[in-house]
């Protein structure tokens, strides 16, 4: 599962943040090893709770956030003390299927990583959802400048409408799942072939030049399969100027043109408490501050996790209990003069120069990244 990219800057600014003021100079600062990072949601509908965790760590010389594999996590309800049990799922851990908290219930997680440290959160207590009225979706063929592509990239702009309740201060945060129908399920480079779900290397020995094979083969999708992708970016809204106010047409989310294929999105948002806000508020002011460390630093990183036995660890990350409205929204977008972000794949099945007996298709394997479930609101 992809969420915003903010891991990378996390060990170095936290380093920063305890020691108290800077100068108006380029900093000198410590790579922290070691330096635990969660980030968990429990949501209320399925599919919008998760937890990821990470460790900065250096390999080959390189400081990076590795995925911290093998923990053991559970939500727990603390108004019944039912634990629910999450299953490490690709990059992510996630709840069993269908699980869904309520609104008016309030939850804590509880990590145990597999060098026996212990993590906890303090209890969050979910606030009622606030529906999603309309969205509407438009086409920019510069829909922001991105790093990556070292220039504006072409996508879509979802906004959406919702009536904030009035008398009382709501804070938004918006995420959202795409759904994209895959032609190919595998594909083998590098000489290779498919055989037993891996890439293998074909050894022919003296009978046959293995420099016929094609650079790479694809392989249809034995059953109907989508792609699954997330949001990278931080999209919140507070309604200090807006209280019981019907808003409208407010952008809450980019959808890149990685490929041209018709995609839907499905549109979760979540009705924060003013602490997850402004925990938010501050990752997303370190992602969209361009001036680096030099500049004014946000508010501390630390959220509300806490190591029990070791008072004064410090843990970065977030627990947040939210309640969540989702709505979905199919595109189409054929008739794009723009090029596609990604490579477009040629078909390359394989011939009478593999050895037989041939193999032309891949199986859709579940995961959070692959689905052989339609996906509610798809159209073909």
């Amino acid at each position: 599962m992809r969420y915003p990219r903010i891991h990378t800057f996390l060990p170095a600014l936290a380093f920063l943040l305890l020691q108290g003021c800077t100068d108006a100079v380029a900093p000198e600062f410590h790579y922290i090893l070691g330096l635990p990072y969660i980030d968990g949601v429990v949501g209320t509908t399925p599919g919008t709770s998760y937890v990821q965790i990470s460790e900065s760590a250096r390999e080959f010389g390189v400081n990076l956030n590795k995925r911290v594999s093998g923990a053991t996590i559970s939500f727990i309800n603390t108004q019944t003390g039912k634990k629910i049990g999450l299953t490490e799922l690709d990059d992510a851990y996630v709840p069993p299927e269908g699980f869904a908290a309520k609104a008016g219930e309030t939850w804590e997680l509880e990590v145990l990583l597999p060098n026996g440290k212990r993590y906890l959160s303090e209890a969050e207590k979910i606030n009622e959802a606030i529906p999603i009225s309309r969205l509407e979706v438009t086409y920019d063929p510069q829909l922001y400048f991105s790093d990556e592509f070292d220039s504006y990239i072409p996508g879509h702009r979802i906004s959406v409408d919702f009536s904030d309740p009035g008398g009382t201060p709501n804070y938004y945060y918006w995420r959202y799942r795409s759904f994209e129908r895959l032609v190919y399920c595998g594909q083998c480079f590098g000489r290779t072939v498919l055989r037993g779900g891996e890439c293998i290397v074909i050894n022919f020995g003296n009978e046959q030049d293995e420099s016929i094979l094609k650079e790479y083969y694809t392989y249809a999708c034995e059953e109907r399969c989508w792609q699954i992708r997330y949001s990278e970016k931080i999209d919140l809204f507070s309604d200090e100027f807006t209280d019981g106010a019907e808003v409208t047409n407010l952008p809450v989310a980019d959808i890149p043109l990685h490929t041209k294929r018709n995609i839907l999105v499905e549109l979760q948002q979540f009705a924060l408490s003013e602490k997850a806000y402004k925990y938010y508020r501050t990752l997303k002011d370190l992602i969209d501050n361009n001036s680096g460390f030099n500049a004014p630093l946000p508010a501390a990183l630390v959220g509300n996790l806490y190591n029990p036995d070791e008072p004064e660890e410090v843990v970065l990350g977030r627990f947040t209990a939210a309640a969540t409205s989702v709505m979905p929204i199919f595109i189409e977008r054929i008739n794009i003069e723009e090029e596609q972000l990604e490579p477009i794949i040629v078909g390359q099945a394989e011939g009478l120069e593999t050895p037989a007996p041939q193999v032309f298709y891949a199986p859709c394997i579940n995961s959070r990244y692959r689905t052989t479930s339609q996906p509610e609101g798809w159209r073909d």
